[in-house]
């Protein structure tokens, strides 16, 4: 079974609710770190994000199996969000632990 790395880019103030949706769905740990975006689509900023050229975002990722992409989706949709949310998948070839 392929495994994808799910990315997903929102605004700050979603990051918490959209990450812990996904842990409880899928079952698996969630990454999330902030970004700053100096940006060019100001479609979903914020005033001051406009006048800064700068966007306050955060990134999530996690590790899921090919097949519970559409469970992921599912669950991103039904989070209360204050903004779009942005996402791709990229395939896992490798991974591991060095301990």
């Amino acid at each position: 079974m392929a495994e994808v790395l799910l990315t997903l880019h929102c605004a700050a103030a979603d990051a918490e609710a959209i990450g812990e949706a996904l842990r409880l769905a899928l079952q698996t740990p969630v990454h999330v770190r902030s970004e700053a975006v100096l940006g060019l689509d100001f479609s979903d900023a914020t005033t001051a994000e406009r006048v800064t050229a700068r966007l306050d975002r955060r990134a999530i990722e996690l590790v899921l199996s090919e097949p519970n992409l559409p469970t992921a989706l599912a669950a991103l949709d039904r989070v209360r969000r204050s903004g779009a949310v942005r996402w791709y998948t990229s395939p896992i070839l490798e991974r591991g632990r060095i301990a």
